[in-house]
């Protein structure tokens, strides 16, 4: 299983979830896929929204290793707030995406899309690049609920 990754979750993020997820996954490199994206604000810091649209998204490509299960997958989607039995509701839908790789070859991954309206003060992440963005803007990014 493959995964297009383009925020909190990326290798390298500042929270727990990001951390255990990278231990059960390969790196395959930088990748890109169609959409937009939006910050959202949080106490916890800024978080970006996919959505469907006219641009290109910024992110990187990863394989799941061997141990990978359906108890991983449903962590993942908790961290998201993706709940695959109330779609309706759910903060995120997990979707299969086709995303570029750097190479020019594309592959199908699962990407979180954002799918409730956008909260008021969200903001346009033009060039959808979501670590640029904040470096940029001197903000810092959603650190995740902490694990106790």
């Amino acid at each position: 299983m493959r995964f297009f990754f383009y925020g909190t979750l990326l290798d390298g993020s500042d929270n727990a979830i990001a951390a255990w997820v990278h231990e059960k996954l390969r790196a395959i490199g930088p990748a890109s896929v169609e959409g937009l994206l939006e910050a959202v604000g949080d106490p916890e810091g800024w978080y970006p929204a996919l959505l469907a649209g006219d641009g290109t998204v910024h992110g990187r490509l990863y394989e799941t290793v061997e141990g990978f299960g359906e108890a991983d997958l449903a962590r993942l989607d908790a961290y998201e707030n993706y709940d695959p039995d109330q779609p309706d509701t759910s903060l995120y839908l997990r979707e299969t995406v086709v995303a570029t790789n750097s190479d020019g070859s594309v592959s199908e991954a699962q990407a979180y899309r954002f799918n409730l309206p956008l909260p008021e003060g969200s903001r346009p992440i033009d060039g959808g690049d979501f670590r640029s963005w904040l470096e940029e803007q001197g903000l810092r990014a959603f650190g995740g609920l902490r694990e106790r």
